[in-house]
């Protein structure tokens, strides 16, 4: 039996879309030499989807909706308001979070959102002068109209600022900003991105990054082994990066933010896939390819979700959480303790 189960989920990480109208180099949307994925720009998940995979029963259940945003952007699914809305009315405690870049819809779009309590967290990554530079294709005029229409009708929003070399000078003037705005909370942080595994499994520590007719560079402030904030109190040992090879990993306890507890959170990608959590979501070019027989029977087109729970993948991935044969590099990766 798996560790999460239909009557026990409590969270659900939802790809709504895999459309994202931003193109930032970093993104898992991009292959290790900044050119697109052949498997994005394909599907939004539909509100009929939604209730017939899903269903009432779950739903009603759920503590959270998490749209993460890490193969595309809510704001490009034309159903969203929708879904969210029917989330709402069928469970009216449940807490939706929407990450996003904010760069497009109108403004009815975000006078809704405000009204669903849907909490948004923007990521803006500079000011009007830099933050186009990563979040490419995001205008900053239309991003800062979007923000004081939602925070004007009464929405919740966190500022969240990833950091380089050419944005670092401008965290002050970006936190201080961000409260005059009504912003809830000012978050910067640091890519783990710069450290990473290429697509052969061969460690690299990258430095800058030449994009078109610019480059992206690693801020100079930024330790070489940085540890992730605390999450819960669960340490995200997902940016150490000490050597060439992940051997260390696996000398590691893993502690699955994912299944514990407190979160029994899925991640769900908008083609269907079912993993316990964003660092297990790409199927196609990550290790769970490796322990996964048919690629149907972790998909809600094709598998319900009780069998996916009940079936060989999430067993032999909560096996190898114990310390079993079947162990991934991404669950050391991202859910490794000291």
């Amino acid at each position: 039996m798996s560790y999460i189960t239909t009557t026990n989920l409590t969270s659900i990480m939802a790809e709504m879309t895999d459309y994202c109208n931003a193109a930032c180099p970093m993104c898992q949307r991009f292959d290790w030499d900044t050119n697109l994925i052949d498997t994005v720009n394909s599907k939004h998940t539909t509100l009929d989807f939604i209730k017939e995979k899903i269903g009432d029963e779950i739903i009603s259940r759920l503590d959270r909706w998490i749209c993460q945003g890490t193969y595309g952007d809510a704001i490009m699914n034309p159903e969203t308001i929708d879904i969210f809305g029917y989330l709402k009315k069928l469970n009216p405690r449940i807490d939706i979070i929407m990450h996003t870049n904010g760069g497009v819809r109108n403004e009815d779009f975000w006078k809704n959102l405000a009204e669903l309590d849907v909490r948004v967290t923007f990521s803006i990554d500079g000011l009007a002068d830099t933050n186009h530079l990563y979040r490419r294709n995001v205008k900053w005029d239309k991003l800062m109209f979007n923000v004081k229409t939602f925070i004007s009708n009464g929405g919740s929003a966190d500022w969240e600022y990833l950091v380089f070399k050419h944005n670092q000078h401008q965290t002050s003037e970006a936190e201080t900003l961000s409260k005059s705005m009504g912003f809830k909370n000012f978050r910067h942080y640091f890519s783990e991105r710069w450290q990473d595994f290429d697509a052969n499994g061969n460690y690299r520590d990258i430095k800058k990054l030449e994009v078109d007719d610019y480059i992206i560079e690693k801020p100079e402030d930024q330790p070489e082994d940085f540890v992730a904030e605390v999450i819960e109190g669960h340490n995200l040992a997902k940016n150490v990066f000490t050597k060439p090879g992940i051997d260390d990993f696996f000398t590691k306890k893993i502690n699955c933010y994912a299944c514990s507890v407190s979160r029994r959170e899925i991640y769900l990608r908008a083609n269907g896939y079912v993993s316990p959590c964003c660092w297990l979501g790409d199927i196609e070019r990550d290790e769970p390819k490796s322990i996964i027989v048919d690629y149907n029977k972790v998909n809600l087109n094709h598998t319900s979700l009780k069998e996916i729970f009940e079936g060989k993948f999430f067993k032999d991935l909560h096996e190898g959480i114990q310390g079993g044969e079947k162990r991934l590099k991404g669950c050391y990766h991202a859910c490794g303790v000291n």
